[in-house]
């Protein structure tokens, strides 16, 4: 008798867990699917961006082959509304190498050096004009760069042996 008074309280304190059970499992389906196309919407246009072909000085490159030969520890960002990719990423060399810079500061580069790149897409291409280099270490601003020197700087520095 004991044991089927105990079988008839599980079964209704789980009868009457079942409908806030489903509501749980209803939001967390709900949040994970919100986060999925919201990551999926922003990776695609990364993605699409860093798929775009560059041809420089006779050599086809990606956004993506240049950037992750150039720089490390790379965080990728687009900007819809204003068609604009930023990276950035951990300076290493050979970027800059045109700069006399001891050892050690060159170390405390590869460290802590962050360089940040901003390239206007305009039908498929970066626009040169609107392209943009920075150096920052601890916050100050060690060099920066615009247009089309910039973006030749960048597929120089790719292209060095």
């Amino acid at each position: 008798m004991t044991k089927v008074a105990c079988i008839t309280c599980i079964c209704a304190l789980l009868s009457g867990c079942g409908g806030r059970f489903s509501e749980i499992k209803d939001a967390a389906s709900g949040i994970n699917s919100a986060a999925n196309s919201a990551a999926s919407a922003v990776s695609r246009d990364v993605h699409a961006i860093r798929a775009l072909d560059i041809n420089y000085k006779d050599t086809s490159f990606t956004v993506n082959d240049l950037f992750k030969t150039i720089l490390r520890d790379i965080r990728w960002d687009y900007d819809l509304e204003k068609n604009e990719l930023h990276v950035r990423g951990t300076w290493q060399p050979p970027l800059f190498s045109d700069q006399a810079w001891s050892d050690d500061m060159k170390e405390k580069l590869a460290e802590s050096g962050f360089v940040t790149v901003t390239c206007k897409i305009i039908d498929d291409k970066i626009d040169s004009e609107q392209s943009s280099i920075t150096l920052t270490y601890n916050e100050e601003i060690l060099l920066q760069k615009n247009g089309e020197e910039a973006l030749h700087h960048l597929y120089d520095t790719y292209l060095l042996p």
